[in-house]
């Protein structure tokens, strides 16, 4: 009985933990096939690495953070789900590195931004 209980807990434990991707492998992943990756990561918990390009203001008032991609690939935005994360990010400088943790929500949301999305829940360094 204890060995279902441990198995369970680590079924679930396993599930609960976001994907860890690299956001220029994301990146890729999307350029070559935008139908395989969402299977892959659309409204899935992801924890993207990636280095700062720059943090953006738009018309509307939404702030997002840009992370380099390949060049030749989709442009990767970070859009926050809390101000205290956004303040951080706003003060990242190019080239830092950034983790962030949040559900991937595709190319299809925020059509405002072009290019694939992560609602980030928090920043984890």
């Amino acid at each position: 009985m204890l060995v279902l209980l441990i198995a369970a807990i680590f079924v679930f434990y396993e599930e609960m933990r976001p994907v860890k991707v690299d956001a220029v492998e994301l990146a890729n992943e999307y350029s070559k096939n935008k139908a395989e990756a969402d299977k892959k990561y659309l409204q899935e918990d992801i924890e993207v690495r990636g280095i700062a390009k720059a943090f953006y203001t738009n018309t509307i008032g939404i702030n997002y953070l840009e992370l380099k991609t390949d060049s030749n690939t989709v442009n990767l935005y970070c859009v926050f789900l809390n101000k205290t994360d956004e303040e951080k990010a706003s003060k990242f400088n190019q080239r830092d590195t950034a983790v962030v943790s949040g559900k991937c929500v595709g190319m299809d949301k925020y059509k405002f931004i072009p290019g694939l999305k992560i609602e980030v829940k928090k920043i984890v360094e």
